[in-house]
């Protein structure tokens, strides 16, 4: 039942590059990798294997990463995780990391997560600085801004829509909340039909992956990811 997923699976449209898949139980101590992964972490299996993923984090993006994955609920996600992993020695390498949680059959509760290595115009655009929580902190502030700036001048010139929606989807995965089109409209102060719409030009734009269905999950694609943060890092005086 794992093995989609160990084996090529959960690959979407990146602009990033495919590492490989990890698995592991519902506390977090990883059971198994791909070779590639092993590789990117320079060290092997034997030495992986019932250790937590925390072990290998780094410090500075440790509780950020267990309390998202804590929050992740079997059958949600998933969510985009931009962390980085300790090598031997101290060096650190960022990654994006996809986690979900199986909610079925005898892996039901356990992790898959799917690494990508960002850009590295992605990386260097957004310095560590204003990565990963300050990035969050300027995108709260940034959805504000967008609020008072529709209440004081009007939604019909002054929507920014598609930056609001955009701004709303990193919101909920940067806190690991599962965000379909109802809630992004709530949100958004969008009907459901505009909702749609905005979603649908999104994803033609390949910023945003298009749902299965009308209530599914809405997120961000890679390429939507790097961009979004790059011009967050812009408003970065905010924070």
């Amino acid at each position: 039942m794992i093995a989609p997923y160990l084996n090529g699976g959960l690959q979407r449209t990146l602009a990033s590059m495919l590492v490989g898949h990890s698995l592991s139980d519902p506390n977090g101590l990883l059971l198994t990798m791909d070779q590639t992964v092993e590789d990117l972490l320079q060290r092997p299996l034997s030495e992986l294997v019932g250790r937590s993923y925390a072990d290998v984090t780094h410090p500075d993006d440790r509780v950020r990463n267990i309390d998202r994955v804590t929050m992740l609920a079997p059958g949600a996600g998933p969510v985009c995780i931009r962390k980085r992993y300790l090598q031997p020695g101290g060096a650190a390498v960022w990654v994006d990391v996809h986690v979900s949680r199986l909610d079925r059959g005898l892996e039901a509760g356990r992790l898959v997560g799917t690494l990508y290595l960002p850009q590295a115009k992605a990386l260097t655009a957004v310095p560590d600085v204003v990565m990963p929580e300050r990035l969050w902190q300027v995108a709260l502030k940034v959805d504000r801004s967008l609020h008072r700036r529709r209440e004081q001048l009007g939604d019909d010139l002054f929507g920014d829509h598609a930056w609001l929606v955009l701004v709303q989807i990193y919101l909920a995965e940067a806190e690991g909340r599962v965000i379909d089109a109802a809630t992004l409209g709530a949100l958004s102060l969008l009907d459901l039909p505009r909702t749609h719409r905005w979603i649908g030009a999104l994803a033609e734009k390949g910023l945003v992956e298009r749902p299965d269905c009308s209530a599914g999950v809405i997120q961000l694609t890679a390429t939507g990811l790097a961009r979004t943060e790059t011009l967050l890092a812009t408003y970065s005086d905010l924070a």
